[in-house]
């Protein structure tokens, strides 16, 4: 059989598919090893069993793949992934997506703690706030209670004056 171009590109075209079919297959069982609530979101395209359906180098030049990926049989998805993944031995890309999903963790629970720093700061300012007001309302109180004795005092006195005399 005589192979021509056509037939060369038709074959190198099936062989990458099927490499990154293989790729996504590997992406998808390393981040099902993580809960999918936690995986980052350039990641998530990657979830469940995803198949490559289109695939092209991206418009930026950043040597980036975009891929659409199917997801059942009417659903497709984006997602793009460094070009260098292609080359990577099955290991280093297993590397390179825990990289990406413990980086984003960290960055995600980083930023989880600052907002927890603050929300206790707002808190606690508010709490002194409210302990200076309750102070200032005890003493306020404590005032009027004691004026309130005082002048009871002078009227049961001023009764008893009445009473004697």
């Amino acid at each position: 059989m005589k192979h021509n171009k056509t037939t060369e590109i038709v074959d190198a075209t099936i062989q990458l598919f099927a490499e990154l079919d293989e790729m996504v297959g590997l992406i998808s069982r390393v981040l099902a090893k993580f809960p999918a609530e936690t995986v980052p979101q350039r990641l998530k395209p990657f979830l469940g069993t995803p198949r490559v359906a289109f695939a092209r180098p991206s418009t930026k030049g950043d040597s980036e793949i975009l891929l659409q990926l199917q997801r059942g049989m009417l659903s497709h998805v984006q997602a793009q992934v460094p070009g260098a993944w292609l080359m990577m031995h099955q290991s280093e890309l297993t590397a390179a997506v825990r990289e990406i999903y413990w980086g984003d963790r960290e960055h995600s629970l980083r930023r989880e703690l600052t907002r927890l720093e603050k929300s206790i700061g707002d808190h606690n300012r508010q709490a002194e706030y409210h302990r200076v007001r309750a102070s200032e309302a005890r003493r306020e109180y404590d005032r009027l209670a004691a004026s309130i004795r005082r002048r009871s005092a002078r009227k049961s006195r001023a009764a008893e004056e009445d009473s004697d005399g």
